[in-house]
Formats: C-alpha cells, sequence, structure tokens
C-alpha cells in the first residue's frame, strides 16, 4: 500500500485543507513562521481533536496498511525469544525493539519517501491552487474598481450632457423668441 494514486493525492490535498482550516486561527495568531511552525509540531500535544482530524485519521490508516504486518512479524519473532531474536524481559524493550526493527525496514524506509514524495506534491498543489486564487480575488478587484471609475466617468458624461442639453435648450429658447 505504500505507493498513493492520484485520487489519494486528491484526498490528501482535500484533507489537508480542512485540517488547516480548522487549526487557522492557532497558525494565523503566532508571532513569527516558527511560533507557527512550532505550534504545528506540538499539535498532537496541544489539540485535543488531533486524533479526530481526517488527515490524522488517513495517515493512521496508511501507516497501520504499509507496516501492520512488518510490526505483526517482528513483535513475534522478538517475543518467540528462540535466541537470536529474543529480547530481554519487559513489555517496553519489545517495544523499542520492535520499532527499532520497523525503522529500519526497507517497507518503513519506502513508505516514508512515498509520503514525503506525495506530501511535496500535494502541499505545491495547494500553494499554487491558494496562489490562483488570490490573483483571480485581486484582478475581480481590479475588474470592480475599473467598472466602478467607468460607470463614474459615465455618470459624469450624463451629467455633462444633461448640462450641455439644458443650456442649448436655454439657448434655443432665447434665440427662439
Amino acid at each position: 500500500m505504500s505507493q498513493l494514486s492520484a485520487e489519494d493525492e486528491v484526498e490528501l490535498q482535500s484533507l489537508l485543507k480542512q485540517l488547516l482550516q480548522s487549526i487557522n486561527d492557532k497558525i494565523a495568531g503566532a508571532p513569527s513562521a516558527e511560533c507557527a511552525e512550532e505550534i504545528l509540531l506540538h499539535l498532537e500535544e496541544t489539540d485535543k481533536n488531533f486524533h479526530n482530524y481526517e488527515f490524522v485519521k488517513y495517515l493512521r490508516q496508511y501507516v497501520e496498511n504499509s507496516l501492520g504486518t512488518v510490526v505483526e512479524e517482528e513483535t513475534k519473532n522478538l517475543s518467540r525469544g528462540d535466541g537470536q531474536h529474543a529480547v530481554g524481559s519487559g513489555h517496553d524493550t519489545l517495544i523499542h525493539a520492535v520499532t527499532r526493527r520497523t525503522r529500519d525496514s526497507a517497507e518503513y524506509q519506502q513508505m516514508m519517501q512515498t509520503l514525503k514524495n506525495t506530501m511535496i506534491m500535494v502541499v505545491e498543489s495547494l500553494i499554487n491552487k491558494i496562489e490562483e486564487d488570490q490573483l483571480r480575488k485581486e484582478e475581480m478587484l481590479q475588474e470592480k474598481q475599473h467598472s466602478q471609475s467607468n460607470s463614474q466617468y459615465t455618470d459624469n458624461c450624463s451629467d455633462s450632457d444633461s448640462s450641455f442639453n439644458q443650456v442649448r435648450q436655454t439657448a434655443f429658447a432665447i434665440s427662439g423668441q
């Protein structure tokens, strides 16, 4: 499951956008980019809803699908205690050994590389969409301002025409007498 499809990328982009919108207030309130980065790095510790975000749920499922069998195999091998795979007593020791072996596995390396490459594309695409939206908003604002200035010019022309017509009618009335 390490490979992500185009549909997965679109879904990840949508989920990341939802996450960023959900935590926008926290990030926007940061006094600097470094502080915003720290907020993101510690989001799990500071946001009680962290594990409820769909983006986090998606990533958790992706990791489970990618590494679940590796973790199960390493756990079986290490807990068997058959000499070469034996681990010292204690649950924590087993967890550390399984974690270390899982992180050293080819599956973990492949999953991380795929996830990194995919997230780079997702973030770049999201940034491009945001920039395009911003440009569109600016263009619409310029068009609106241009339209208003043209309308103002037309109004001024109408006022001038009215004034001119009044002067012409007055002149015609005077000359017609």
